[in-house]
């Protein structure tokens, strides 16, 4: 697992820019986890962590999922910061 405190700002921002409309997360061709991925460990603010699966409940329709923070975080990672060989990202610690 990779630890660093920037990740925690990266994913954060991903939140940030999903609460507000900027980043919409598509929903995963498949499913997590995956024997090809590299593990992210971050501290995210659980109040923005709260907001980010409200978000997700209340806008379940506009967005065609309801994608959990988690997968918010993957998406964002992996949209804004792609792996190397093409690997998956998933995030624990949240």
């Amino acid at each position: 697992m990779i630890r660093d405190d920037a990740w925690q700002e990266r994913i954060e921002d991903g939140y940030l820019r999903f609460l507000n409309g900027a980043f919409r997360p598509p929903k995963p061709k498949e499913w997590f986890p995956h024997e090809t991925m590299h593990v992210v460990g971050a501290r995210v603010d659980p109040k923005l962590q709260a907001a980010v699966a409200n978000y997700a409940r209340s806008h379940a329709g506009a967005l065609g999922w309801a994608p959990s923070p988690k997968q918010v975080a993957v998406a964002w990672l992996m949209s804004a910061l792609p792996p190397p060989d093409g690997q998956l990202v998933a995030v624990g610690g949240l």
